[in-house]
């Protein structure tokens, strides 16, 4: 059986696209045949980031040899073409918030959507927040088709010697993060600096995370955001949104949760982490044991477990 991958093109960092990546190339270590095939441009491959993955370049699929994993933003075109040609497949859930989508400009009837779904082999979920939306917009699925699938984070994310700065991602609600930084202008110490990551590779962020001590997360309605973690294991405090899908990880001392567009409390905990990072609150065992707790969690070994389990049930679903 080969797994085999669809994915949107990016020539620009997308967090979705990397993990789409990263489990193809996982299953491929695993010993799986797996591969990524994008639709759009089948000679395009991702360059804003290191891997080692194979890809599919013809257009064919075949009924009893191929496993087709479909992003949730495909699921209702796609599907249904898997269903014609008895294709077995999943649909890769990275973003629950992505369920009530539009191909072009066209939505989807919630009836062809609930179709599709129902008829998955399997649906696989990158978050307990994604996992509760799926059951909560079709609730006739049996659940035990959904299978939850931990990211992991590159051991590239290391921390090196700190700075005095303040890292984010201006991409990510860019009006929040002008206003974050309006706000803070008159109260941030004038030895502290603000580092945006804007347009980097893989390894130009990791760098800029690896020498901030603090994050600004400007998450919105995501599955289970990347960049957050990244900077976590890169050492960095974390202060901002949640984006719902990382309130499974986002704990103090490490995180410091903000509710969505509050800039006041934004930027006194901004402030209140200046002063943490300073009195060496990064540290302490008490950081440092959240910090080892949240490497096991999203390691490569536990992504590569859920992955594999992943595979073997697959392997097991026979067509009718």
């Amino acid at each position: 059986m080969a797994f085999v991958y669809l994915c949107p093109l990016a020539s620009h960092p997308i967090g979705g696209v990397k993990v789409t990546y990263k489990h193809a190339e996982a299953l491929k270590n695993a010993g799986f045949e797996a591969y990524i095939h994008h639709p759009e441009d089948h000679s395009f491959q991702c360059k804003w980031f290191d891997h080692n993955v194979d890809f599919r370049t013809e257009k064919h699929f075949a009924a009893f040899g191929d496993f087709i994993v479909i992003p949730e933003v495909w699921a209702p075109t796609v599907s249904n073409f898997c269903i014609d040609n008895h294709l077995r497949y999943a649909i890769f859930v990275q973003n629950g918030y992505y369920l009530n989508t539009k191909i072009g400009h066209v939505r989807s009837e919630f009836s062809e959507l609930n179709y599709v779904y129902e008829r998955a082999d399997l649906i696989l979920s990158i978050s307990d927040d994604t996992s509760k939306l799926l059951m909560l917009t079709f609730p006739k699925i049996d659940p035990n088709k959904i299978i939850r699938l931990l990211p992991s984070v590159s051991s590239r994310f290391q921390p090196s010697e700190k700075k005095k700065a303040i890292s984010f991602m201006p991409r990510k609600l860019p009006w929040h993060a002008d206003q974050v930084q309006f706000y803070l202008r008159e109260s941030l110490p004038k030895n502290w600096t603000m580092a945006p990551i804007d347009k980097k590779t893989e390894i130009e962020t990791a760098e800029i995370l690896a020498t901030s001590s603090i994050f600004l997360s400007f998450c919105e309605q995501e599955g289970c955001p990347l960049p957050p973690l990244e900077a976590a294991f890169s050492g960095n405090i974390v202060v901002g949104y949640t984006g719902q899908g990382a309130k499974e990880y986002f704990a103090k001392p490490l995180f410091r949760e903000i509710e969505n567009g509050n800039f006041y409390d934004f930027v006194k905990a901004v402030l209140a982490a200046i002063v943490d990072v300073e009195a060496g609150l990064t540290h302490s065992h008490t950081f440092k044991n959240q910090f080892d707790m949240l490497r096991k969690n999203y390691s490569n070994e536990s992504e590569y477990q859920m992955l594999f389990d992943f595979a073997r049930r697959a392997q097991g679903i026979r067509t009718p």
